[in-house]
């Protein structure tokens, strides 16, 4: 029973690679839904920890590699797969990889971010910084919307448009890193109550993300995590000023 949280890491991380590779497959809507399912079980490993009280050292190192890879690499992908494609449009006979790359700085904030995670005892309450399942989530909506969202919806549209512009692709990826290292307190969205008081940042998220749904359908995927950075902006701003 003690082994059960490492078990769903590990399986985290084996499908964080295949994440990697379903993009590098010129896939990305599949690999935001692996992605997707790296943040589920990203909640449930270490829910079951906490149920088994079998946390443990090599639990953390795991948990933080696996973080590394499905949310820090496999989102840089997706980024690096518009990236390329949007400087193939204005570079047609030599799009090169050189340039493309920089999609991978939020692999590497990525690791930065969860390095000080570690050892930062300051965020049992709330994170300092986009947590990167977060910010992982924010990049794999792109393509799940692209994918599955109708194609006649205002943010396909907007996205559609967008994902083909260099300077939309790279300003995502130093906007993400940034926020990635960045002073910015954020809710967790962990509930260890029920009252108002206790969770008001997360019950205001949970309603807002239901309008969003309601009026926009599978479209306001993204728009999830751009009101979650609103928000937390307005929690920053009430707690710590």
């Amino acid at each position: 029973m003690k082994h059960i949280p490492n078990i769903i890491t590990l399986i985290n991380l084996f499908l964080g690679c295949v994440a990697i590779v379903m993009t590098l497959q010129g896939q990305p809507g599949v690999a935001a839904i692996i992605i997707g399912l790296c943040a589920l079980l990203d909640f449930l490993d270490g829910a079951a920890a906490r149920f088994l009280r079998a946390g443990s050292a090599i639990g953390q190192q795991l948990d933080s590699l696996a973080d590394l890879v499905s949310f820090g690499v496999a989102p840089s992908a997706i980024l690096f797969h518009y990236l390329q494609g949007a400087f193939q449009i204005i570079q047609p006979e030599q799009p090169g990889i050189l340039l493309p790359s920089l999609a991978f700085l939020v692999a590497v904030f990525s690791g930065l971010r969860l390095a000080r995670f570690n050892i930062d005892e300051e965020q049992q309450d709330d994170f300092k910084g986009l947590p990167t399942p977060a910010s992982a989530l924010l990049i794999a909506s792109i393509p799940f919307v692209l994918t599955y969202a109708d194609p006649n919806a205002l943010v396909f549209r907007l996205l559609e448009s967008l994902t083909t512009k260099v300077w939309f692709n790279l300003g995502l990826t130093f906007v993400i890193s940034w926020l990635l290292v960045s002073p910015v307190r954020m809710f967790s969205l962990k509930v260890k109550s029920i009252t108002w008081k206790d969770n008001k940042y997360v019950y205001l998220f949970l309603f807002g993300c239901l309008l969003l749904l309601i009026v926009f359908g599978l479209s306001a995927v993204p728009l999830f995590l751009i009101f979650y950075l609103l928000l937390s902006l307005v929690y920053h701003v009430q707690q710590y000023h």
